[in-house]
């Protein structure tokens, strides 16, 4: 029997929703499928009828609030402002502690509590990303005293295709003089797929929070917007400045510009959920992108706030990779309409959910993170220029 006491603090939320339909327009997953169970008012109108004891929780009800990216495009669409995000966390909380907790999911949570990351490798795996440095940093791993602990995150320190990420942060950050370390192996989860799921990351939270505090630093950075988002939102640490990669190189290049070469491309960038919509992140990775010289930019037609997800987030590639892999195909087509060359973005899960998308289904488009865009511009040798 499920317990709804956490989802009924917020009866009077999902009683605003007047059913009125903005919510569609929005949402990747109903431009798709075309079903009304899907949107965020007929999920509103399920999790009403569960708590009022009309209907009871099923294995369907479950696929409903699960089948679903959690890119809040329902929440900046509703003209009401229904809190669905908070509705939906509430929700998934319930279930997570229920008999119809997705078995996928499930398999999620045992890899992160038992080894740490969500991909079940062992923790020194976390710095296989760094072998192909041509220079190793002194210090690159738990290095006190600091001024930045760069946080790397599970996708790019544990999966081969985002590897380059991590490396050509490093390198510009080597190139810029900035005193930083990582945290290599001692690294955990920062939980977000956890916490996207319902459940509970005190343990990971913990953890994380003292190996950064006790090496002294001043802020951490990192380039996983899931990562930036639960760091400064729900560890919310008082003596430690958290930023987005984007942020932490924008104000480098606002400081002392770098020397920049040329690069003859049509760009366009695609927006992060975590980053944009949840962390309102939207000037710092374009400012990076338009100080690029020869760089032609060019915005998709759902762009910022109103930027369509990748569908690579709310853990649906766990449930259903086929869903997530047509969610990301149709902001390809975006980009594609704009006549883009590269799709940019700032985030190594979009970045792996449309390059994965763009090889399936044969689409001539370069996906790139704005730090590899930016370490591309970076001269290779001091003659350069």
């Amino acid at each position: 029997m499920a317990n709804f006491e956490r989802l009924n603090q917020y009866q009077q939320e999902m009683l605003r929703c007047n059913r009125c339909g903005y919510c569609q327009a929005p949402c990747p997953i109903y431009t798709l499928l075309r079903r009304e169970p899907v949107t965020a008012r007929a999920r509103i109108q399920l999790l009403r009828a569960l708590t009022e004891g009309k209907l009871s929780l099923s294995e369907v009800g479950s696929h409903y609030i699960y089948g679903c990216t959690d890119c809040q495009s329902c929440r900046v669409g509703c003209p009401g402002g229904v809190r669905t995000d908070q509705i939906f966390a509430a929700a998934r909380e319930v279930i997570a502690d229920s008999e119809f907790f997705p078995a996928g999911l499930a398999e999620l949570e045992q890899r992160v509590r038992t080894t740490h990351n969500i991909s079940g490798e062992p923790g020194e795996n976390r710095l296989l990303w760094a072998e192909n440095l041509d220079v190793k940093p002194e210090g690159l791993v738990g290095k006190g005293g600091a001024e930045v602990v760069l946080f790397t995150g599970c996708v790019s320190a544990l999966y081969p295709m985002a590897y380059g990420i991590l490396q050509d942060v490093v390198e510009v950050l080597e190139a810029a003089k900035v005193d930083f370390t990582t945290l290599g192996p001692d690294e955990w989860c920062c939980g977000y797929p956890l916490l996207s799921a319902g459940l509970p990351v005190s343990e990971l939270i913990a953890h994380n929070l003292d190996r950064v505090e006790a090496l002294g630093a001043k802020t951490l950075v990192t380039t996983c917007p899931s990562c930036y988002h639960v760091w400064k939102y729900q560890y919310a640490p008082d003596s430690i400045e958290v930023m987005h990669s984007t942020e932490f190189l924008d104000q480098l290049l606002e400081a002392g510009p770098m020397p920049l070469r040329s690069l003859n491309m049509r760009v366009t960038y695609h927006d992060p959920c975590d980053l944009g919509r949840k962390s309102e992140v939207y000037d710092a990775p374009r400012r990076i992108i338009e100080s690029i010289p020869g760089l032609e930019f060019a915005e998709m037609e759902d762009h910022g706030e109103n930027a369509m997800c990748c569908g690579g987030g709310g853990n649906l590639e766990t449930l259903d990779a086929k869903l997530s892999g047509a969610v990301a195909r149709l902001r390809l087509e975006q980009a594609q309409a704009v006549g883009a060359e590269a799709i940019v973005s700032a985030c190594q899960q979009c970045e792996r959910t449309l390059r994965m998308a763009a090889r399936r289904d044969k689409v001539r488009i370069k996906v790139m993170d704005v730090v590899q865009l930016l370490r591309t511009a970076l001269p290779k040798d001091e003659t350069e220029t």
